[in-house]
């Protein structure tokens, strides 16, 4: 209580003083908690790692009290303009470094002219369609890589001993089998014993006289040669046989091997199913990707085959969509695929050479060889390769072809003359004979039934032309004819007809021996039972000419199909194949090709492109250079049907 008689203003004073001190007191604890709020709230938004990222919609939230009108117009279309950018740089770059990328997966379906036989390292390389298919079940101890030089296949690396008559070869330890064994020397002895065991009738083992091999551990093998012998690294891609599983069949019984239909390889393909016609023949032939395929795994799943007796019923079965591709493609039947859009062609070059092939035993005319030069003069080969191989081929003139070693642009060769191969022929005795036409002297049958005769004239007998001569030429009574055989396939057909119609045109009467394709090796090859052979031969990587023209090579089981025997010939083959100078081996090549045209045991035709037809949607095929057309599947490992999208 005031004290008495204390003055009223004195409290009211002191009220007052206490009143104000409160009021300061408050609006410094709201200015620190204020002062705290921001504090708290800047430390919110510039320390993430003091908040949980749960919280920052909640710290977002305060951006507006300090931002005004202008400043958050200004947020919000920087936002729009990086929300933007971001957009366009997410386009840009899944437009530049996203594509398609190939994914496991799909079915290739391919239409093969013939059938296959014995799907065998040992047998294939008689038969086209084995060959196709062996290249894919098995594999070698070396293949042949994109340029095609030898790469590893089977083999890590090898090593060739300075007398170059010993390679030796490490095996790769990481492969297996199908059925779980492992991959070793004793299948790669296996193998090239059997090739040489004359009781398995391999058609390879000549090629393999006099080299012996032999396994120096479980993972090497080494090749002892009886001279160096320069091409030998590309033999080596034969393929190689399971030793475990072949070893119970006896070699005499090799042939007769269910193995042969139902092969086990190392290939990047193995063996599912097949099927036969009514003839016993193989129809169909399925293969699926070989999940432990030691070169990595193949992305197609599976390739089937379909077999067809001549190219008309492949195309027509490209054409009608029943398949994916075709092995080959003839020129003369290219229109019938026109309706089809979705093809890609491959024209890869093949060295290989149409020729035809004369058998002087079986004719003697063909010994005389102002004749063979008067039937070279009389074909034109640009025409041939424009009307049935629509352009695709090249003019050549002996047995060494572009681009290989030896070969020479400038290697002579008669040129397409009409009129000297007459004079030729004239030269030689044969001429055209004036057939005189008498009137029929047989008496004229008719009746009240039959209103036709019945006579017997020259010119039922003798060709003759409007003037009365004969169309072809005689020499003492005797008409000059002679008989060409080729392989009943129409692009072969197509060219026979051409000769023929060149040959008659200068006089000699041409018959046309036409051999069912997978016979003629039989029928007429092996024998020689020919006079004049059309027909084609593939060189291989190494362009040897050896085995084509060498005397040892004439006769049954040789491809000398002109039976050439020319002791020259035969040194120059010889020191070729031994010679590793590049240089040296090519004057040695040259030389020979030299002696080949001066005595014209062949007429050379021409260098074909190979045409390999496959649906687009097939991807990934590269095709430049290759050996055989068997190589068009050797980069069956890259293709692809299905894709992924993934980065570069």
């Amino acid at each position: 209580m005031p004290k008495k008689n204390e003055p009223l203003s004195n409290k009211s004073g002191k009220k007052d003083y206490l009143d104000r001190v409160r009021k300061v007191f408050n609006f410094r604890d709201r200015f620190q908690n204020k002062i705290q709020e921001n504090i708290d709230l800047k430390q919110d938004l510039n320390t993430g790692d003091q908040v949980k990222s749960a919280s920052l919609i909640y710290q977002v939230r305060y951006l507006p009290k300090f931002l005004s009108s202008r400043e958050k117009a200004v947020v919000i279309m920087s936002a729009l303009v990086i929300f933007l950018c971001l957009v366009m740089i997410g386009y840009l770059f899944w437009r530049d470094n996203i594509i398609d990328k190939p994914a496991l997966g799909g079915v290739y379906t391919e239409a093969i002219v013939g059938a296959p036989q014995k799907i065998n390292p040992l047998y294939a390389s008689a038969n086209e369609a084995d060959r196709d298919l062996a290249s894919l079940i098995f594999s070698g101890l070396v293949k042949f890589g994109p340029d095609n030089g030898v790469v590893p296949d089977l083999a890590k690396d090898w090593f060739v001993d300075d007398t170059e008559t010993k390679y030796t070869f490490r095996l790769r330890d990481d492969v297996q089998w199908p059925d779980g064994k492992a991959f070793s020397s004793e299948d790669v002895v296996f193998t090239f014993n059997a090739i040489q065991n004359s009781d398995y009738q391999s058609p390879l083992r000549q090629g393999w006289e006099g080299i012996s091999v032999r396994a120096v551990d479980e993972y090497t093998v080494q090749f002892e040669l009886p001279e160096p012998f320069t091409p030998f690294l590309s033999s080596l891609t034969v393929g190689i046989m399971p030793s475990h599983l072949w070893q119970d069949v006896r070699p005499e019984n090799a042939l007769l091997a269910q193995l042969n239909i139902e092969p086990v390889g190392l290939g990047p393909y193995k063996f599912e199913s097949y099927s036969r016609d009514k003839q016993g023949y193989i129809k169909t032939y399925n293969l699926v990707r070989n999940e432990n395929y030691h070169l990595g795994q193949v992305f197609i799943k599976q390739v089937s085959f379909k077999f067809y007796p001549n190219f008309e019923l492949a195309v027509d079965a490209l054409k009608n969509k029943n398949t994916d591709g075709i092995n080959f493609l003839p020129g003369s039947l290219g229109e019938f695929l026109q309706s089809r859009k979705d093809l890609d062609y491959y024209t890869p070059s093949l060295p290989q050479y149409t020729a035809i092939f004369f058998n002087q035993d079986k004719n003697d005319l063909l010994k005389i060889k102002n004749f063979r030069k008067a039937l070279l003069l009389a074909i034109d080969e640009e025409e041939i390769i424009s009307t049935v191989l629509d352009g695709q081929g090249n003019i050549i003139s002996g047995p060494i072809l572009p681009g290989v070693i030896g070969y020479n642009s400038a290697a002579p060769k008669g040129e397409f003359n009409i009129d000297e191969a007459k004079n030729l022929l004239d030269s030689l005795g044969w001429k055209k004979i004036e057939v005189k036409i008498e009137q029929p002297t047989d008496e004229i049958n008719m009746d009240e039934n039959r209103n036709d005769k019945s006579t017997s004239t020259e010119e039922d007998i003798i060709d003759i032309d409007s003037d009365g001569f004969s169309n072809y030429l005689y020499k003492d009574g005797v008409e000059l004819s002679l008989n060409l055989t080729l392989a009943d396939q129409p692009q072969s057909i197509a060219v026979g007809e051409m000769i023929q119609n060149f040959w008659q045109s200068v006089g000699v009467r041409t018959n046309l021996q036409i051999i069912e394709s997978k016979q003629i090796q039989k029928q007429a090859i092996n024998s020689r039972d020919y006079e004049a052979l059309l027909f084609g031969e593939i060189l291989g990587a190494d362009p040897d000419p050896y085995a084509f023209w060498h005397s040892s090579q004439v006769g049954a089981g040789g491809l000398n199909l002109a039976n050439f025997k020319n002791k020259e010939v035969d040194d120059l083959l010889e020191k070729a194949r031994q010679e590793t100078d590049v240089d040296k081996r090519a004057e040695y090549y040259q030389m020979f090709e030299t002696i080949i045209i001066q005595n014209i045991p062949a007429i050379f035709l021409y260098n074909p492109n190979y045409t390999y037809v496959v649906s687009n949607k097939v991807k990934g095929i590269e095709l430049d250079w290759i050996v055989t057309p068997t190589d068009r599947l050797g980069s069956i490992s890259g293709w692809y049907i299905r894709t992924k999208k993934g980065l570069k």
